[in-house]
């Protein structure tokens, strides 16, 4: 491992510590045993040889210290190099445990995404069965959605459908009609209202009596037909009722046609 090569590269620095220290101490035994068997006639020579080896010594202990100091910088430096391989080896390991996790992830994707899928079909299979149904409802909601048009009136309205259906139930709102029922489709709506007796401001005048039912159905261009019919009834003032005169009928029904017509020309004005 990266790890050991320096601490095999350290052995031969602490041979040679061992080495130069053990030559240093034989060549100070050295020393003091010619000392010790000189002869006075030699001693003079022999004090010049000492002082040589004295500096010859001083010289080798420096260079040993020099050493010694050059190895303790180099240990610190292998034990340096030996934390750093710990650490890198502790990060090699940390992203290859990371690699296999993620390894692991992508094994396991497809049986993940392959759920995903099944259970995204089941829904969708589901919502065309509900779409499926709505759409058969609707149908069979139209068809019964019958009315015969016995009397009445109608007015072909240059709006949509929709636009239709909101001023008519704003419309029978603000002149104080209650919508008793209402049936309505995608192509097709009735209302039926309460009867009410008229008071100022409405659509008819007061003492008068009166429900609606109406009907409207969409027609090519955004266009709609509207159609009107009133149960219109007089209030004399001992509290008699009197079938009003067609005339009448005729009147009250194309009152609430025009406020409907009126309505929707100036929001459409309104929106050019």
């Amino acid at each position: 491992m990266p790890g050991l090569r320096p601490l095999l590269a350290s052995q031969p620095i602490f041979k040679m510590n061992a080495f130069l220290t053990r030559a240093s101490r034989t060549l100070g035994s050295v020393l003091c045993l010619l000392a010790l068997t000189a002869c006075p006639q030699d001693q003079t020579a022999l004090q010049g040889e000492a002082i040589q080896l004295k500096k010859q010594t001083a010289k080798l202990e420096s260079v040993i210290q020099s050493l010694q100091e050059g190895n303790k910088v180099l240990q610190q430096q292998i034990d340096r190099l030996n934390q750093d391989a710990r650490e890198t080896e502790a990060a090699y390991k940390t992203k290859l445990q990371e690699a296999q996790s993620h390894i692991a992830q992508l094994a396991n994707a497809p049986k993940e995404d392959l759920n995903t899928i099944q259970a995204l079909e089941q829904k969708n299979k589901k919502l065309l069965g509900d779409a499926k149904w709505l759409r058969s409802q609707r149908e069979q909601m139209r068809k019964s959605l019958v009315m015969k048009q016995i009397g009445g009136q109608t007015h072909e309205l240059p709006f949509s459908y929709s636009t239709v259906s909101t001023i008519m139930e704003d419309a029978l709102t603000k002149n104080g009609y209650t919508v008793l029922a209402t049936m309505q489709t995608d192509q097709k709506a009735v209302y039926i209202t309460d009867r009410k007796t008229s008071l100022p401001p409405s659509l008819e005048l007061s003492g008068f009596r009166n429900q609606y039912l109406a009907m409207i159905e969409k027609g090519p261009a955004d266009h709609t037909t509207l159609w009107v019919r009133a149960e219109f009834e007089k209030i004399s003032r001992n509290g008699n009722i009197y079938t009003a005169p067609q005339a009448e009928l005729a009147d009250i029904e194309m009152r609430l046609i025009q406020e409907i017509h009126q309505t929707g020309s100036a929001a459409h004005a309104k929106n050019f």
